[in-house]
């Protein structure tokens, strides 16, 4: 058996144990009707209208900020056009692994918090430099660390021991991790999103994100990602152990390189957390 068949058996065991649930039906169909090019935007909306709680989902992020419109949507198919087909992939994809952050407890919520502020991160780093798909980046972002929710839901003791010994030794979390469970959430969070059939461009910066974002190209999802991972931790939304920070050429293609331009980008992104954090909160 191969290491990532021993991941998605234990993935398969922590559902079945857990009774986390799986990609609900709509959301499973809505994602399939998205890549045929023979879609129908009617259908897709009748097809939301069946799950209520995401055609809520649904309308309340087209009326966010980031969507600004003269008018808010009134309707599901006025919602989808003002979303786009790319963007409503992420609004659907996110509202269906949102039970894997549901666990009530400080380490699940807080990293909740860090994956929601990575994910804003993305999708503003990407925007400096012209990165043509920003949903995705932002939806790499919300993902990279589902990893550790799998690690937290299939043993959430000894997580808090792996935490701890990170906390108190100072010592790089992927290293105990392997100790522990011979893989770590990097590594898991990659065969998930393969066995997802997610981008395979996303899941090589989920693989990847903790190597730090030196010689990286900022135009390059794994350097936004891991760029991303070091900006939220300085805003105050990390997990735990601080990132690699991105190299001097690397912070200036984002528009980072001096301390000011460094400190207004981390304000920018603490004050689009507060501004977005109730339309992604688990229930």
């Amino acid at each position: 058996m191969t290491a990532q068949e021993n991941i998605r058996k234990y993935f398969r065991e922590v559902m079945d144990k857990h009774k986390l649930p799986p990609l609900p039906v709509v959301a499973s169909k809505v994602l399939s009707m998205i890549e045929d090019p023979n879609l129908s935007i009617r259908e897709i909306c009748r097809l939301l209208a069946d799950d209520p709680a995401l055609a809520a989902r649904v309308l309340a992020i087209s009326r966010s900020l980031h969507y600004a419109q003269r008018s808010a949507p009134t309707s599901l198919q006025r919602a989808v056009q003002v979303l786009g087909l790319r963007n409503l992939r992420t609004v659907v994809i996110a509202a269906a692994t949102q039970g894997l952050f549901s666990m009530s407890n400080n380490i699940s919520e807080n990293l909740w918090s860090h994956s929601l502020a990575v994910a804003l991160a993305c999708r503003a780093l990407s925007e400096r430099v012209g990165y043509p798909e920003t949903e995705q980046a932002f939806l790499t972002g919300l993902l990279h660390d589902v990893g550790e929710m799998i690690l937290i839901h299939g043993d959430p003791q000894g997580f808090e021991r792996v935490v701890r010994e990170v906390q108190q030794n100072k010592v790089s979390l992927l290293v105990v991790e392997k100790r522990t469970y011979v893989f770590d959430h990097a590594f898991i969070g990659f065969t998930l999103l393969d066995s997802w059939n997610l981008d395979p461009e996303m899941g090589q910066a989920i693989l990847t994100h903790h190597d730090g974002a030196e010689n990286g190209n900022p135009k390059e999802l794994a350097t936004i990602l891991a760029s991303a991972n070091y900006l939220s931790y300085k805003a105050g939304l990390g997990f735990f152990s601080e990132p690699e920070a991105p190299p001097p050429e690397v912070k200036s293609a984002f528009g980072c390189d001096s301390d000011e331009a460094f400190a207004a980008a981390v304000q920018e992104l603490r004050e689009a957390f507060e501004a977005e954090k109730a339309l992604f909160q688990p229930v």
